[in-house]
């Protein structure tokens, strides 16, 4: 997996990832989910929105750059044919910082 290969990259940047599982209906399901074996285990944060309380505004499917101040910085669609690369994303989150 990409992310887990650049997660060095992304920490010493001081940048925090999370997913956010949305189709689980309980969190019942999301342990199950959470324990299904990973392998590798992902370093990144896994929370759960229960039928998508919290993101119904944002895209299933897609990566988003928030600064330290809550502000969208960059929106990276995750479509099936065209997927923005973590080194894309590791190259906006630098140009954050000039």
């Amino acid at each position: 997996m990409e992310l887990q290969n650049t997660y060095d990259e992304l920490e010493s940047r001081d940048t925090v990832v999370i997913a956010i599982a949305q189709e689980d209906e309980t969190l019942e399901q999301f342990a199950r989910f959470q324990s299904s074996g990973f392998d590798p285990a992902p370093r990144f944060e896994l929370a759960a929105d229960l039928n998508r309380e919290h993101s119904k505004a944002y895209d299933r499917t897609t990566a988003y750059l928030i600064d330290e101040k809550g502000i969208v910085r960059q929106v990276f669609p995750m479509l099936i044919h065209f997927r923005a690369t973590w080194k894309t994303i590791l190259g906006e989150i630098d140009a954050l910082d000039d």
